[in-house]
């Protein structure tokens, strides 16, 4: 078995090691997950959706069918190039579909494979691990003093510093998703080059459409209560090819944060000061909008809302074909929570 750390991943496509006949990658950012098991696919294969050379399988797939996967290992293809077999949200038919593949009695196409985050115990995980034949690619989240370190030394390396409001800002908007961050690095290097410094308004400017910025947004209309907002959010973030598990993550996610808030505020301090004194810094046009939800949320209710969504989030792994109307369910479900306790408020 070979690990492969997200950064090395280009030297593994220039240089492919014809023994690894498949690759798992797996990690809690189903975004970044997505992101990488598409550029290996790319890389192999020249493409993302031709039938000859890509070919795209589930868990349904291969529930009745666990021979399918050495089938597609061993077809040729037409045109001659690389293909590629692309097996979305890895469970346990493909674990059992995989064996052949894994003890190296079955040649031939690259596999790659996307699963959620899987512990040192999952039989997957430790089938790939044990393998001579394969490869992982954990995906880490990166906390964000990791991430602020990250954008200053690589704007450094390219002649550039940033002022610490932009910087702030930047980690909001990138979430925690390495390539995420990385391409707006790149941007912003391109954009600010001659400039004495980067910017709240550089980063305003180029990141401000940025995936992780209407994430914060579904998040905030979902936990302040405005329904509509937050499905019309999630519908187009949706439409826009983003994972719903992706966005139940990211709402999970904000849930944890305001829970911590609220304790520290149970505790006697103010909500504004914790808010105002939160590590990392908190974007300030975001303030106001994270003071009304700590108000409105207690910390049971958000116990109960971080719980649920979780539960929506395994559901959602294990369900893939009901993914959409799993998180778009469970997402408005807070969000008629939160419209009840403003409504009390009021």
């Amino acid at each position: 078995m070979a690990i492969l750390k997200v950064s090395a991943l280009d030297g593994f496509l220039r240089k492919r090691n014809p023994a690894i006949a498949a690759v798992l990658v797996y990690g809690d950012d189903q975004g970044q997950v997505r992101d990488l098991a598409s550029k290996l696919v790319l890389q192999i294969a020249g493409s993302l959706d031709d039938p000859f050379s890509v070919t795209p399988l589930d868990e349904e797939a291969l529930s009745g069918d666990p021979g399918r996967i050495a089938d597609e290992v061993l077809s040729l293809s037409f045109s001659g190039g690389g293909r590629v077999v692309w097996m979305r949200g890895a469970g346990p038919n493909f674990l059992k579909a995989i064996e052949p593949v894994l003890d190296g009695s079955v040649k031939g196409n690259l596999v790659v494979a996307e699963a959620a985050n899987l512990p040192k115990s999952s039989s997957l995980r430790s089938k790939f691990e044990a393998s001579e034949h394969a490869a992982i690619v954990p995906v880490y989240e990166a906390d964000a003093e990791s991430m602020a370190d990250t954008i200053r030394v690589e704007l450094q390396r390219l002649g550039l510093r940033i002022e610490e409001d932009a910087r702030v800002r930047l980690v909001e908007l990138a979430g925690r998703g390495g390539l995420t961050l990385q391409r707006e690095i790149d941007k912003l290097a391109i954009f600010c080059q001659g400039e004495p410094a980067v910017t709240l308004e550089h980063v305003e400017a180029i990141c401000g459409d940025g995936l992780w910025a209407e994430t914060a947004d579904l998040a905030d209309a979902v936990f302040g209560g405005d329904i509509e907002d937050a499905d019309r959010y999630f519908t187009h973030l949706v439409t826009s090819g983003v994972d719903p598990g992706r966005l139940l993550s990211a709402a999970h996610a904000h849930a944890l944060r305001l829970m911590e808030f609220r304790l520290i505020a149970d505790r006697g301090m103010s909500i504004e000061q914790a808010v105002r004194s939160a590590r990392p810094p908190i974007f300030f046009k975001r303030q106001s909008l994270l003071k009304s939800q700590i108000e409105a949320w207690k910390a049971e209710p958000l116990m109960s809302a971080a719980a649920s969504l979780h539960a929506a989030m395994l559901q959602e792994r294990l369900n893939a074909g009901l993914s959409e109307s799993l998180a778009n369910r469970a997402l408005l479900a807070v969000a008629r929570m939160s419209r009840s306790f403003r409504v009390r408020m009021s």
